[in-house]
């Protein structure tokens, strides 16, 4: 994941975030920044997938609901997918029904955030995942 080290330097961790409303994309940046992340974005499901194959990030952020393939086909097509059948999954979704966590659960995702996201739950989530140093903010 992040444990890259170039010349006793760390490789910055590629946060792929996939949503349909480029304003939380922004927001979503806004709030990981600090750890000198790479973002990429993609602003739906088969996007996001063709640019996980290009680039394969550190992690992915996904919403649920967006056209084309929603979150939960995105999860389950990576999570076929030989070379990034590992990589960590984020759900952030607006649905708050338990069918939707454990549909979330069933296609293989690593954690699941409810909107509005808790930003202190995000950051806490991704320096897990990627586990990065704390950082004060």
């Amino acid at each position: 994941m992040n444990s890259n080290v170039t010349g006793g330097a760390r490789k910055a961790a590629k946060v792929l975030i996939v949503e349909d409303t480029k304003t939380i994309t922004n927001l979503l940046q806004v709030y990981l920044m600090g750890w000198g992340l790479d973002f990429l974005d993609a602003p739906n499901g088969a996007v996001g997938l063709k640019r996980a194959r290009e680039q394969k990030p550190d992690l992915i952020i996904s919403d649920v609901q967006m056209p084309e393939m929603d979150g939960f086909a995105l999860c389950a097509a990576i999570r076929a997918d030989s070379k990034l059948h590992d990589t960590p999954f984020m759900l952030l979704t607006s649905l708050k029904d338990d069918a939707s966590r454990q549909k979330g659960k069933l296609v293989g995702a690593s954690a699941f955030l409810n909107k509005p996201v808790s930003v202190d739950d995000l950051r806490s989530k991704v320096r897990d995942i990627l586990k990065l140093p704390a950082t004060k903010y």
